[in-house]
């Protein structure tokens, strides 16, 4: 089994490359998704957050948490000290998606954040998604992604050129169909290679 981890700056469309690997049939391990389920499902974290944010509801909306971080970036340690206990959770989860899909010839890790923690390790395969900038931003524009929790969160990431270095295959993202074919493409130098 090939576990292949698609990295990419915030909004450059990371979780539509997923999603291609996903509708060519390969199982895609969605980090973000866990990490929602702990915010719904955890009412101990929930009350934890609202309390030392003084937020006005005691399940986490994700709205209040991007105004708190932007508000005082330095907030973010503080969501991280809270929440750290948790990545165990999600390392639990991802050798739980790795052990069903063992038989598999490739499984996707879409995991923020994955070059820069020790996610890193369980990826066999590195995939940047290239976004070139006047793209990056109509995407952000499109789904409205904040920008100044962009600029906050820039800080723990990896530059691009540093992701590319450590990436084993670049996507660009320039239109849709060419994104399919290149990933098309990468999946077939993969599999020939196994």
């Amino acid at each position: 089994m090939i576990a292949l981890g698609i990295v990419g700056e915030i909004g450059s469309g990371k979780t539509y490359v997923s999603k291609v690997f996903k509708h060519y049939g390969y199982n895609v391990f969605d980090a973000d998704k866990v990490v929602h389920n702990i915010y719904k499902k955890n009412a101990f974290i929930n009350q934890k957050i609202s309390r030392i944010f003084k937020l006005k509801s005691k399940r986490v909306n994700l709205k209040d948490l991007v105004n708190v971080i932007i508000k005082n970036p330095s907030n973010i340690f503080k969501l991280n000290r809270i929440i750290h206990p948790e990545v165990t959770e999600v390392k639990k989860k991802l050798l739980d998606f790795i052990r069903k899909n063992k038989k598999e010839k490739l499984i996707i890790l879409d995991i923020p954040l994955l070059l820069e923690t020790n996610f890193k390790y369980f990826a066999d395969i590195v995939v940047f998604v290239d976004t070139a900038d006047k793209i990056l931003s109509n995407l952000r524009k499109k789904r409205k992604i904040n920008i100044k929790l962009i600029n906050v969160l820039k800080k723990y990431h990896f530059n691009k050129e540093k992701k590319k270095t450590l990436s084993d295959f670049i996507i660009k993202n320039t239109n849709l169909s060419f994104l399919k074919s290149q990933t098309r493409s990468i999946l077939n130098k993969i599999l020939l290679h196994d």
